[in-house]
């Protein structure tokens, strides 16, 4: 060890010197305080030996000041005294001493200190060292974290959750979330919303979010419905979860066309519809997701009517199982109390929820992820995100056409909107148009379907009531459907600039009397039965250049410009 011995007196620095380096250290010397100072900044000793009563500046002082200069080590320091009172012990330690020996000194107890203080001091130097090893290992993973949470940020987040009628709070009990939220707009108007808590908490628990949110808003995006969402993801982390996690989830669909909510609800028992006057709540009937194989998972989605400027209210467990410091829980019936207190018109239901629960809970730590959202069904703000939704890539027209023939089994199971949507965006890039197409798509489809080959009558959705028992009665028909197709074709004529699309729809049904049809832009009476139905016709007169029918009216010829300017 380098030992520095601070004396006055010469003898005595002379005298522990040849001890120390008889015990083969290494020596430095002072004769006073201020030059220990000195000295300590100069060699930085392992080991300090100061005598109390010295001119200039005694020890007590010298290692007050010594002390308060080391930060990244531990040195020792053995007061040499000649005093044995009580008193004078007592300050050596309270100035930062951590021994001392009393004159005259004593070789066997002097070395027998010094090893003592050695081995304190190594094991000081090596947690001191591991300490730091530790901190810098923690700063690199907060970095690590920190780019990791943002990549997650970036996938998890390309929809609408920033929109204005979409109020959420998250509170994970980690960087990373067990909960996920994601919403993104329907190419066809509307909107999608997915709930949902992954078992357990933190990093492992938001891993299954990233296969989750790549299902939800590639489908969303190609136009696809919620009972085919659903199953996707079901059957995708069924195949990629480890045993014993699983998604408990609700997803909804705000469709802002037939002025319903579609949900499918997997134990997520936060879900409600709030309507005003009155509540429904979102009731699971299914498992989480990725427990069930494909061939028991239920895919039926519930419908319920709804109006301008309902909210929709998703909460996971995490706001039920918020404790307060008596360990009782917030539970659902306080819940369900906040969506049923008569607020005033400007109170907002999503901070008086949050309210409650701080009121409940007082700052008590939290035991799992927190997250609410609230959704208003704001149909005018809902279809402008759909408009505005940004531009793609401008391809070069050209010509080109494909039919697709689709039989009654495959209709069972097979959607062909989304495929139409796919081919013509990796044919033409028609990105651009996708919404207006999605929905005239969407229609044509509807109409071939409900109309051509099962048969339902318009007239039944004339009452809210008469719309929910429509929506029952197709999913029977098209249970029992044995026979039918429907044929599909589409063709481009390519312009300077963009084209011109044909559309045909050809059912095996035996058609309507085609001379009811509205003309577009007629107004629709508000006791006319067709204010709950009808309205798809005339969508699609408005959008495209020409529609017309066959003699009987199973065959419908569309034609839609498009333009690559378009936004």
């Amino acid at each position: 060890m380098k030992i520095l011995i601070v004396d006055d007196d010469t003898t005595n620095r002379m005298v522990l010197s040849a001890y120390l380096k008889k015990d083969g250290n290494s020596v430095v010397a002072a004769q006073n305080g201020l030059e220990a100072i000195d000295v300590f900044q100069a060699e930085d000793p392992d080991l300090i030996l100061m005598d109390v009563m010295m001119p200039e500046m005694d020890g007590y002082d010298a290692t007050i000041k010594i002390k308060s200069m080391i930060t990244d080590k531990f040195i020792p320091i053995i007061f040499l005294t000649a005093m044995t009172d009580e008193k004078a012990l007592s300050r050596c330690v309270e100035v930062g001493g951590d021994d001392f020996l009393t004159k005259p000194y004593n070789r066997v107890i002097l070395k027998a200190k010094i090893d003592a203080l050695e081995r304190v001091s190594q094991l000081y130097n090596t947690v001191y060292e591991q300490k730091r090893e530790l901190e810098s290992h923690q700063i690199n993973e907060a970095k690590e974290h920190e780019v990791a949470r943002k990549v997650f940020d970036s996938i998890l987040n390309p929809g609408c959750l920033s929109s204005d009628n979409i109020q959420l709070h998250l509170s994970p009990m980690s960087l990373f979330n067990g909960d996920v939220v994601l919403a993104a707009a329907k190419p066809t108007g509307g909107l999608h919303i997915l709930f949902g808590d992954f078992t357990g908490h933190g990093l492992a628990a938001s891993l299954g979010a990233l296969p989750l949110s790549d299902v939800f808003y590639s489908m969303t995006a190609k136009g696809y419905s919620i009972s085919d969402i659903v199953r996707e993801v079901n059957r995708k982390l069924k195949l990629q979860l480890p045993t014993g996690m699983f998604l408990a989830a609700c997803l909804v669909e705000i469709d802002t066309i037939n002025m319903v909510l579609k949900y499918w609800n997997g134990a997520i028992p936060g879900a409600f519809l709030h309507k005003g006057d009155s509540i429904v709540q979102l009731k699971s009937k299914n498992l989480p997701l990725g427990i069930l194989g494909d061939s028991g998972f239920s895919d039926k989605v519930d419908i319920i009517e709804i109006h301008n400027n309902d909210r929709v209210v998703l909460s996971t467990d995490g706001i039920f199982e918020a404790e307060n410091s008596e360990g009782k829980m917030f539970g659902a019936d306080r819940f369900s109390d906040c969506l049923n207190d008569n607020l005033e018109e400007e109170t907002d239901l999503f901070q008086h929820i949050l309210n409650a629960l701080d009121e409940f809970t007082q700052e008590q730590e939290q035991t799992d992820d927190v997250t609410l959202g609230v959704i208003t069904c704001d149909i005018d703000y809902i279809n402008q995100i759909v408009s505005q939704k940004g531009t793609f890539k401008k391809f070069v027209p050209t010509h080109w056409k494909f039919d697709l023939h689709f039989f009654y089994d495959a209709i069972k199971s097979i959607d062909p909107v989304p495929l139409i949507n796919q081919i013509m965006s990796e044919i033409q890039g028609h990105q651009v148009q996708q919404d207006k197409l999605s929905m005239i798509l969407t229609e044509l489809f509807c109409n071939s379907l409900d109309h051509g080959l099962l048969g339902l009558d318009s007239s039944v959705k004339s009452t809210p009531e008469g719309f929910m028992q429509f929506y029952a009665d197709k999913e029977s028909r098209l249970d029992e459907l044995e026979s039918g197709s429907i044929f599909i074709s589409v063709t481009n004529e390519p312009h300077e600039n963009g084209g011109e699309l044909t559309i045909v729809f050809e059912d095996s049904g035996k058609g309507f009397d085609v001379s009811n049809i509205k003309e577009p832009n007629a107004s629709i009476d508000e006791n006319s039965p067709l204010k709950f139905s009808g309205r798809g016709i005339s969508l699609i007169k408005n959008y495209c250049q020409s529609v017309t029918y066959n003699d009987i009216g199973n065959r419908i010829e569309c034609v839609y410009s498009w333009s690559n300017n378009e936004t």
